[in-house]
């Protein structure tokens, strides 16, 4: 659906709620909203005047009855409160002035503050990707696979609607963890202030991360794309027998909405994720193409600190002394204002010209006079001499020999384990193999069903070549593979595995 080019009056009478978290008086207004939020109890209670001011004065900001009032009177323009239609009995005409007003919160202003509250406690710090919920969201939708129309007409509503929410709840997890740690992600690699030692320390961490996390969405999004395939025909069928039963009905008589998934709109989402559409791609497939593109920017950053690049940040420089300055008294600031910047009060200086007939009078204001051409040496140093001799160049050769021989270790455990692999020619039907040969076979797996381009129907077959013998992975139903290793046991249902000579494969096709 594309948005309007522009807000209707009711989305302009919504975004209004926002206006008291941005004034001047904002500290007052968070206080006030704050009485009605801070506990379960205040939700549904109403409060007066007098009650919101007593509350508001706890917190440390003393407000008179009257600037109350007006205060409470904005938030109820703004749909952040309502008057509470609460009747109250007064023994005295004093307290019925009082208390005449009564003032509940509304929907629209819980909403708002939970937002504002959330924004004022949020930090600028890295959160890893929920990928732990790949696993549950694959297990999920695997057991709604295994139900068939009559094990869905006979499922307990609430149990099914359980398993539903519970996977969208962490298909939601595992978005905006993602979008969160992109975002970080995106500010780190433009700074220009980390030195050697942070950013190797940064670089190691972020790039093991990184190939984790590309490793946990290789393996995965192909059996949720798969199993997700099965469950679509009978999304209708799932959500009609979990909204079966008594539901909630408005004041307006329609029904109330319930969690995500239970609606079959919801669903593409899921969709769009795992397997894409008419035209483009997953989102999985592109997360894992922005970390192949935070990996070239790493390395680009790190290119640049190696060879000195002409790029200064001064960012924790500027952060050290915006603290001073922060903590210092007026003349301390001052002092400070002329160390740092060298802004001292106004002086006439008289230098002697190029021109010796027309030298520059000491009363010229320094606004008409040329500018003087001070060396930069002399600008940092106040001397012309250089001292000082060029530092050492750093020898990377332990380093790199490091390095070298840690890749001459993973491709000899990766030759190994395809050896192994390769030792099983024809139909795997339960196989035994060790941690690393799983690893392999299930890149293996995944490289054929990404490279098949679209899932596998009864009877397509996916490849996947690697040096003189080749795996193949067939739809086969009632077939099945399972590969045991010390990490676990794994099963596939379906699919037909098969080790073939990859001149095998040439007879076949001709």
């Amino acid at each position: 659906m594309t948005p309007p080019a522009s807000l209707t009056h009711t989305e302009r009478v919504r975004l209004e709620a926002l206006r008291y978290a941005t004034g001047e008086e904002s500290t007052t207004y968070v206080a006030i909203m704050r009485t009605f939020t801070g506990e379960i109890a205040g939700l549904l209670s109403d409060q007066s005047a007098s009650e919101v001011g007593t509350r508001v004065a706890e917190q440390g900001i003393e407000l008179e009855q009257d600037t109350v009032d007006d205060r409470l009177s904005y938030l109820v323009e703004h749909g952040n409160l309502a008057r509470s239609p609460r009747e109250t009995e007064a023994r005295s005409l004093r307290e019925y002035l009082q208390n005449r007003a009564r003032y509940q919160l509304t929907q629209r202003g819980e909403l708002v503050h939970r937002f504002v509250e959330e924004l004022l406690g949020h930090t600028e710090s890295a959160r890893e990707v929920s990928t732990e919920m790949l696993g549950g969201i694959l297990d999920g939708l695997s057991a709604l696979a295994d139900l068939d129309r009559s094990a869905i007409g006979s499922a307990a509503p609430e149990a099914l609607a359980r398993d539903i929410v519970t996977v969208f709840a962490q298909f939601e997890r595992l978005v905006s963890s993602t979008r969160d740690f992109y975002t970080y992600l995106s500010q780190v690699l433009v700074r220009y202030d980390l030195d050697r030692a942070e950013f190797a320390v940064f670089k190691t961490a972020l790039l093991d991360y990184l190939q984790r996390f590309v490793d946990e969405i290789a393996r995965h999004m192909p059996q949720i794309a798969d199993v997700l395939q099965r469950v679509e025909p009978n999304v209708p069928a799932l959500c009609t027998r979990a909204n079966t039963g008594q539901r909630l009905r408005g004041v307006d008589g329609e029904v109330a909405r319930r969690s995500a998934g239970l609606d079959p709109a919801d669903w593409p989402s899921l969709h769009a994720w795992f397997i894409g559409g008419a035209g483009r791609d997953s989102d999985a497939a592109g997360v894992r193409r922005l970390a192949t593109d935070a990996m070239r920017a790493l390395l680009v950053n790190l290119r640049r600190i190696a060879t000195g690049g002409r790029e200064q940040s001064r960012y924790s420089d500027l952060l050290t002394l915006a603290g001073w300055f922060a903590e210092a008294d007026d003349d301390t600031a001052h002092a400070l204002w002329a160390a740092a910047f060298g802004l001292y009060s106004c002086r006439h200086l008289a230098f002697v010209a190029d021109d010796d007939g027309d030298p520059i009078p000491p009363t010229a204001s320094w606004w008409r006079t040329p500018v003087a051409d001070v060396p930069l040496a002399l600008r940092r140093t106040g001397a012309r001499t250089v001292r000082g001799r060029a530092g050492r160049r750093e020898d990377y050769a332990a380093a790199k020999a490091a390095r070298i021989a840690e890749r001459a270790r993973a491709e000899q455990r990766q030759a190994a384990a395809l050896a192994e692999i390769g030792s099983h020619p024809g139909r795997l039907g339960t196989i035994r193999l060790s941690d690393d040969a799983r690893t392999v076979l299930l890149d293996l797996y995944a490289r054929a069903l990404v490279g098949r381009g679209r899932p596998l129907a009864e009877g397509d077959i996916a490849r996947a070549a690697v040096g003189d013998w080749e795996l193949s992975v067939r739809r086969a139903p009632g077939a099945g593979t399972t590969v045991v290793s010390p990490a676990g046991r794994l099963e596939l249902h379906d699919l037909a595995l098969t080790v073939q000579p990859v001149e095998y494969q040439r007879q076949e096709t001709g």
